[in-house]
């Protein structure tokens, strides 16, 4: 009996050798195909109308109501990875963990599984770009080239400097892609603010890190 499993277990063994490296790239594709559905929805979460309560003070020349420390409030401190600070366009929001349409809603949100504030790879942050001046990411499309991004956590502070902005359809994904050996920053929003068809990205490469 022991002479016959033998030869079959060595059968079996072979086939699965030779079998391994198709099924890895199957699942390797299976695995890489959910992440760009997930990346997908998450920029697909970014179209949202105003809130009912939100008035647009844009014709007023007000800044939005909302301010951190509220944010922090109703969020109870928690789900919150670091606050990004841009002066050119006065902004200054927590960044929360999971673009999820609710987080959306409270504040600025990173996408699942990109990379991590100072880390090599691409860190993505999206946030709606509501009709309210200065609301969220509403003046985005202000920034340009050379300009600065920093992102302060409870690890340090990163400041990145803006290379590039650009235009993207929703399936556009590859943009949350890094290049493999740069730390890297993705603002991401929708455009235009009306019935958006596109999303504004604008991407920069980090220039220094302060420890706290």
């Amino acid at each position: 009996m022991k002479k016959t499993i033998f030869p079959l277990l060595c059968v079996i063994l072979g086939i699965a050798v030779f079998l391994y490296p198709a099924l890895r790239d199957r699942y390797d594709d299976i695995q890489q195909s959910k992440l760009l559905e997930q990346w997908q929805a998450n920029l697909h979460n970014i179209d949202q109308s105003e809130p009912e309560n939100e008035t647009d003070a844009s014709s007023a020349g007000q800044a939005p109501s909302t301010t951190e420390d509220s944010i922090t409030l109703a969020t109870g401190g928690k789900n919150i990875e670091g606050i990004l600070v841009i002066d050119k366009i006065r902004l200054k929001l927590p960044i929360l963990t999971d673009a999820t349409k609710e987080n959306l809603k409270i504040s600025l949100a990173s996408i699942a599984k990109t990379g991590k504030p100072g880390q090599i790879g691409n860190y993505a942050v999206a946030g709606h770009r509501n009709f309210a001046y200065g609301k969220n990411f509403n003046r985005l499309d202000e920034m340009t080239q050379g300009d600065t991004i920093e992102v302060d956590t409870s690890s340090g502070r990163f400041i990145y400097r803006v290379q590039e902005k650009r235009y993207v359809l929703p399936e556009q994904v590859e943009v949350l892609q890094g290049n493999g050996k740069d730390s890297e920053i993705t603002l991401i929003t929708c455009h235009p603010m009306k019935n958006p068809t596109h999303r504004i990205i604008v991407k920069g490469t980090l220039i220094e890190s302060r420890a706290v």
